[in-house]
């Protein structure tokens, strides 16, 4: 054999192994047909089968190893780069992902895919400003991908942008009815927003489509257990958990509520059940113990509490109930230390103050004792004034809903004595002075709201409203753009600011505001007629 020839096949084989080995051993065992596959034609199609296939079975790291093999054939695989990136994500290397990722965008930018994945890696890492980047570049290759919609809603309501989540997923209504997500996506937007009669709408239409969905379930009982509607929230969670003996999240969901109603006839028995089937589960300990609390046992909800926080130490209410049980006991410096601990884990409560107050009195700290004393006042003189006017803006919803738009106004006035700098009450207070035709006090509760969130889309939009209705065509135009920065899925200010720039015979920026709003609701009747009437407008006459 010509020695030349010969070296090319050696080099070959040994190239071939070299793809090969990583499948060899014990580690990444290759089903039999495909490993002939390799043999017979080691080709990019053969490693990327195999690849698939240990995916398919969860062997993500020999998956990984597949797929480089392939892109060693294949180099230039958009496709093999997004698979190695999907991989290397289900393995936990979030880094790795997100540049094989990047790299499948890089050579096929145009695929929705690869964008979505990739945005979903950057969460995880936090590199957040880039995953938003991500995210708006998904939707403008598909404005209707509602995984693209899920992602974002769910990046801006992490990063307190509540408006423009409540923007993005109105404008896909009609999709939330079909898609879970976006409705508790959307719920939860508006539950951020104080606008739980909002959320509760959303989540009651969409839970009668899906009736048999925990996570709707899940979130319709938050919301009812935030509107203080404690019998509702424990019919629903009740019923879903009777009807699902077996899923214990649903029981669990179940226990919390009626714990947190004081139901305690019902969650004492619930909680000995639950904990006697699940004894390693931290919370059904918690919740055991907090019961024998109530009921005087101390020495077993010591015992259950302690168990409780060695499974999950970061439990504050656990810390908060084991210092009341050490208390009972008369152990002072362990009351002491797990009401420390329970501060440090995030408890909020105004009681756990008031409790180590009382500990550093008996341990005779009354200094320290003095500065928790007026904490726990200050907490609660802010804890009261929250819940009178939550309670003054419920009401006033419901006498505007009922057409008593006048009582209304008194309710969100006296609910504004209490939280004054609340800009979302500002603004509904504004919604009820339309409502009236006041439109010199509505004016001044948007002015208020925008003066203490100059990002509160909704109030900067009727402003610009109200500035149109007045022929204020600069002020009004001001308004809607600081409404579509605000909330740039915010289609009915986009349609807005195109009105206005029509009437300003800015034509050519009101048909890129009108061709945004198309592209954020492509069937919305009063976009499509206003496109038609920039057209006519620019005509020469």
């Amino acid at each position: 054999m010509d020695l030349w020839v010969a070296f090319r096949l050696r080099r070959c084989l040994i190239l071939f192994l070299s793809w090969l080995a990583p499948f060899a051993g014990a580690q990444c065992p290759a089903p039999a047909a495909v490993q002939s596959e390799i043999h017979t034609h080691p080709q990019a199609k053969a490693f990327t089968r195999l690849g698939e296939w240990f995916d398919v079975h969860h062997q993500y790291e020999c998956a990984a190893e597949a797929y480089r093999s392939a892109l060693k054939l294949a180099p230039k695989s958009a496709h093999l780069f997004e698979l190695l990136g999907k991989s290397l994500y289900a393995l936990g290397d979030l880094s790795a992902a997100a540049d094989a990722l990047q790299q499948s965008i890089q050579i096929q930018p145009g695929v929705l895919g690869p964008h979505l994945e990739h945005a979903q890696a950057l969460e995880q890492l936090h590199r957040t400003d880039e995953a938003k980047l991500e995210w708006e570049v998904a939707l403008q290759l598909d404005p209707n991908s509602a995984a693209a919609m899920d992602g974002m809603s769910r990046h801006l309501i992490a990063h307190g942008d509540y408006p423009q989540a409540i923007a993005l997923l109105r404008a896909a209504s009609g999709d939330t009815l079909h898609d879970e997500k976006l409705a508790v996506d959307l719920a939860q937007a508006y539950g951020k927003s104080g606008m739980l009669d909002e959320a509760e709408g959303v989540l009651k239409k969409v839970i009668g489509v899906h009736p048999s969905s925990f996570p709707l379930t899940f979130a319709l009982t938050t919301v009812l257990m935030n509107r203080i509607y404690f019998q509702e929230a424990a019919d629903l969670a009740g019923k879903f958990a009777t009807a699902h003996p077996n899923d214990v999240e649903a029981q669990r969901l179940y226990l919390r509520v009626l714990i947190t109603s004081e139901d305690l006839a019902d969650a004492a028995p619930l909680a000995r059940k639950l904990q006697a089937s699940h004894p390693q589960d931290s919370y059904f300990l918690y919740a055991n113990g907090a019961m024998e609390l109530r009921a005087g046992n101390y020495a077993a909800a010591k015992t259950d509490l302690q168990h409780s926080l060695v499974l999950n130490p970061d439990n504050s209410s656990a810390h908060f109930n084991l210092g009341l049980v050490l208390e009972r006991l008369n152990d002072n410096p362990g009351a002491k230390q797990q009401f420390e601990e329970a501060l440090a884990s995030g408890g909020q409560e105004p009681e756990i103050h008031l409790e180590l107050e009382k500990v550093l009195q008996a341990l005779g700290q009354s200094e320290e004792a003095q500065q928790q004393l007026a904490i726990y006042k200050d907490a609660i003189d802010a804890q009261s004034a929250r819940s009178l006017a939550k309670a003054k803006a419920v009401e006033a919803e419901q006498q505007l809903a009922s057409g008593n738009s006048q009582k209304a106004i008194e309710l969100y006035r006296a609910a504004l004595q209490e939280t004054p700098n609340d800009a979302l009450l500002n603004y509904k207070l504004s919604a009820a002075l339309d409502a009236v035709g006041d439109t010199t006090a509505e004016r001044s509760a948007l002015e208020r709201a925008i003066q203490i969130d100059p990002d509160l889309a909704l109030a900067q939009n009727q402003l610009g409203y109200l500035d149109f209705r007045s022929r204020d065509s600069a002020a009004a135009e001001e308004h809607f753009r600081q409404a579509v920065r605000a909330a740039p899925a915010f289609t009915e200010a986009w349609i807005n600011l195109a009105a206005t720039l029509g009437m300003e015979s800015k034509f050519s920026e009101a048909e890129t505001a009108i061709a945004t709003a198309l592209k954020l609701d492509p069937k919305n009747a009063e976009a499509l007629q206003l496109r038609q009437d920039l057209a006519v407008a620019r005509q020469p006459k």
